[in-house]
């Protein structure tokens, strides 16, 4: 670790600190979840006080560089994917255009009775069923993402498709193309079985997406419910 650091400079020692270690960061001396020295390490290395280094850490952690875990030490945190706020091009392709592996893994799909909401939107009768599906979806495999679409019958096809990868792909593939989305969004917090399947811990906040999917023809053909927890992501407008 480079300690260069000017006690003349106009900058506080704790950003320069702060400065360094995130440079070491980015110069890759440190990997993903690997454990920053002790403060009483980094107080001898830059020759500071204990509360320059601590203010130096709490730095790095508003911004995302690094994650404190009780009782454990200070770790290097994972870099968050930078996803577009809008539904296209879809969760797929913008992590690859993100540079980041994605991976989905089909947690389930069956018929179910619509709610008044699904009704509305999809022009059905509440004696009308809709097809439900539930999926995991990853980022570099860590999960990140609980999806819950609601399609039209006329979506049927989907229970002979591979869903274990892009949705929009395998529309496409049947001439159906998603042109219109009416997103909402909402900040919830995760229930224990959400946060099991997220691995993280209860009441985490986490960001609940709404989409409202119309196809090219102007038939609105599914509902789309995404969880994501932000420890792993963050979105750009």
């Amino acid at each position: 670790m480079s300690s260069a650091i000017n006690p003349n400079s106009a900058v506080p020692l704790y950003k320069q600190i702060a400065n360094v270690i995130a440079q070491d960061i980015k110069d890759g001396k440190y990997n993903y979840g690997d454990r920053l020295p002790s403060e009483l390490t980094l107080k001898d290395t830059f020759g500071v006080s204990r509360i320059t280094i601590r203010a130096a850490i709490s730095e790095l952690m508003e911004e995302g560089l690094l994650v404190r875990s009780q009782g454990k030490g200070t770790f290097i945190a994972q870099p968050k994917a930078i996803m577009p706020a809008s539904d296209h091009p879809g969760f797929t392709q913008s992590c690859l255009l993100a540079g980041r592996t994605p991976s989905t893994k089909l947690l389930s799909i069956d018929y179910t009775y619509p709610s008044p909401a699904e009704c509305l939107f999809l022009n059905l009768n509440e004696t009308d069923k809709v097809i439900v599906s539930k999926r995991l979806r990853f980022i570099e495999n860590y999960p990140t993402v609980i999806e819950t679409n609601h399609y039209i019958t006329d979506f049927d096809f989907l229970f002979n498709e591979d869903l274990n990868g892009s949705l929009f792909e395998i529309l496409s593939s049947h001439d159906i193309y998603v042109t219109e989305s009416r997103r909402t969004l909402e900040i919830c917090t995760a229930t224990r079985a959400e946060a099991d399947m997220l691995e993280i811990k209860t009441n985490t906040p986490l960001l609940l997406f709404k989409d409202m999917q119309i196809d090219q023809n102007g038939r609105p053909i599914y509902i789309s419910k995404q969880l994501y927890t932000t420890e792993r992501m963050a979105f750009y407008l």
